[in-house]
């Protein structure tokens, strides 16, 4: 089944995430053995129906194991915490959550 977490180019505060992209890769291709990444931009509401624009990475992967999106899940948290976004998008299988 096809995974995918959306990764910002740019932190809220206008820092690189680069690192973080980095640190997902790497944690992706150790959980499923491989990624494709590639440039988009997204798109998102807030509550006060602000539209929001981001340049971002999408990080896609393949897993047959059943407890993938617990593992996208736990890196979504981990992203969460290293930077200052306020929700992180994943999918697994086709279907989609956001962590906040």
């Amino acid at each position: 089944m096809e995974t995918k977490i959306i990764i910002p180019v740019l932190d809220n505060d206008g820092s690189d995430n680069a690192a973080v992209l980095d640190r997902t890769i790497r944690t992706v291709c150790g959980l499923f053995g491989g990624a494709t990444v590639y440039a988009a931009k997204g798109y998102w509401l807030n509550d006060e129906g602000r539209l929001y624009e981001d340049a971002v990475s999408v990080v896609v992967s393949y897993s047959t194991n059943d407890e993938a999106m617990d593992s996208l899940r736990a890196l979504a948290r981990e992203v969460l915490d290293l930077t200052d976004q306020e929700a992180v998008f994943i999918s697994v299988g086709g279907s989609a959550e956001i962590i906040e």
